[in-house]
């Protein structure tokens, strides 16, 4: 019996959404509109407020004067304050990836390709789909080495810069069954020792041995001697700097001008070392929340894509990164995370799913999308850039700005949505938070008593509503004011 066994991973993966805005509509079929997917147009919840001064007052559904959810009215429609007809787009949508290089992406997946060859074809060919252009992508790895880190080490003391110990020995049963553990006494390994050295045969490097300088298999010499491996790694080399993935491999840029920079760099890159998710999410966060602020009418998000849990840096626990991500979808401006995860049969057995799912729901409240190695990687992993890309994001809209000298009043703002001839008036709620389940309506992103608003957001119900219904269009009356009226 071979006294090597062959080993699961390589030895180098050891070491190593358009639809148009216009102000003054007028139909004679006006109604609210709720969260009605099936009827598309939403059944009759009331009537707008009445408008006075010739001009549209905020549709509260309500009479508190901040819309409650409730989708009953105040009055009739008046679409008379503004006289031009502006068309407006959907928020941009930003995305900042922060992407997974750790040594764990060159294990293979079922169809023989790495996780790394199968995840880079696919973000290549999501890069440049036509149905990417003008979408703004910023990309930065995890883990990134930590400043002048060894490459490589043939003993601790060659691992300077607090990046040690040198990786010298392993939990042999480990190696062989669920993966690479590092170790430096048998109990470290538990039930998966010994430790060893890190050694395999010297004639097939497929296997692995445990006692250096004897033969693997004195049955087989074509095995030839447990040889140790040199030279090995240090096991600290990822930086824990938040600042270092605050700053981008490649900034935000609209494709398709980007895509070329972009490909170039996955092209460049290959995976190695620890995951340090922590301080890479609060990075990439940083680095969205920044570019939002400069961009105050786009949408930005990050996309957090990794193939494993924390393992180096802190924190390594699921719920204190989750909460990274829920600081982030809490501040000003909100950054949400949408959250990829690569995995096969033993991570799945280590609820790493259920984990990602923790973080994923706390950067927005949905769930992570896990992509499974038993299956087509590049196929799974698109699709879920694709519907990241097209998802609930297309029912943001950007607020077309008022023109002949006039001054935009946030409280005298209508919107409306029509389909297949049926024009419906959507109800103002203050904020997110008083979002219907069923009835839905729309709230700006910034409290307008409190800021100035660039967007115009659709609750989750109305979005579901606009996004089913064919030949849709959503129109903004706009209230006004001469600019030069005090």
């Amino acid at each position: 019996m071979r006294s090597g066994a062959r080993i699961a991973i390589g030895i180098a993966s050891v070491l190593a959404a358009a639809v148009n805005f216009t102000a003054c509509g007028s139909s004679s079929h006006d109604s609210m509109v709720g969260g009605s997917a099936a009827t598309g147009a939403g059944a009759s919840m009331g009537t707008a407020a009445s408008s006075s001064g010739g001009t549209v007052n905020l549709n509260t559904g309500g009479s508190n004067g901040v819309g409650n959810g409730s989708g009953i009215g105040q009055g009739g429609v008046d679409d008379s304050c503004a006289q031009d007809v502006s068309m407006a787009k959907l928020v941009p949508l930003d995305m900042y990836i922060m992407l997974d290089v750790s040594s764990s992406m060159l294990d293979a997946t079922a169809s023989t390709v790495t996780k790394w060859d199968a995840v880079k074809t696919a973000l290549e060919t999501f890069l440049k789909d036509k149905a990417s252009a003008g979408l703004g992508v910023g990309l930065q790895y995890f883990p990134i080495a930590k400043p002048n880190a060894p490459t490589s080490c043939a003993r601790n003391a060659d691992c300077t810069g607090g990046t040690g110990p040198c990786f010298l020995k392993w939990c042999y049963q480990a190696a062989v069954q669920i993966g690479v553990v590092p170790c430096d006494t048998d109990q470290d390994c538990g039930n998966f020792g010994p430790c060893t050295t890190v050694a395999q045969c010297s004639k097939n490097t497929d296997y692995i041995c445990v006692t250096t300088g004897v033969a693997c298999d004195r049955n087989d010499p074509t095995l030839g001697t447990c040889t140790a491996i040199p030279p090995s790694i240090c096991e600290h080399t990822a930086s824990c700097d938040i600042p270092t993935y605050a700053t981008p491999d490649q900034p935000i840029a609209p494709l398709p001008g980007s895509a070329t920079g972009l490909i170039a760099s996955i092209d460049a890159k290959m995976p190695n070392g620890q995951t340090p998710t922590g301080p890479a999410l609060s990075g990439a966060i940083q680095q969205a929340s920044t570019w939002a602020k400069a961009h105050p009418d786009h949408r930005v998000i990050t996309v957090l894509a990794t193939d494993g849990l924390p393992t180096e840096c802190t924190p390594t626990d699921i719920d204190p990164v989750a909460a990274i991500a829920a600081a982030g979808l809490a501040a000003t401006p909100s950054i949400e995370t949408f959250v990829i995860g690569v995995f096969g049969p033993d991570d799945v057995a280590q609820n790493a799913p259920s984990n990602l799912d923790t973080i994923a729901t706390a950067g927005g409240k949905m769930n992570a999308f896990i992509v499974d190695t038993t299956k087509d990687v590049t196929a799974q992993f698109l699709a879920a850039l694709d519907a990241i890309r097209g998802g609930k994001l297309d029912c943001a809209f950007q607020i077309p700005p008022p023109t002949n000298g006039k001054t935009l009043v946030f409280q005298q703002v209508n919107v409306d949505f029509t389909t297949a001839g049926h024009k419906s008036t959507i109800f103002y709620v203050k904020n997110e938070g008083l979002c219907d389940s069923t009835t839905g309506g729309w709230y700006y992103d910034v409290d307008p008593d409190n800021g100035t608003p660039t967007q115009i957001i659709a609750c989750p119900a109305t979005c579901t509503t606009i996004q089913s219904a064919a030949d849709a269009s959503v129109d903004i009356a706009l209230g006004c004011r001469d600019s030069l009226v005090k």
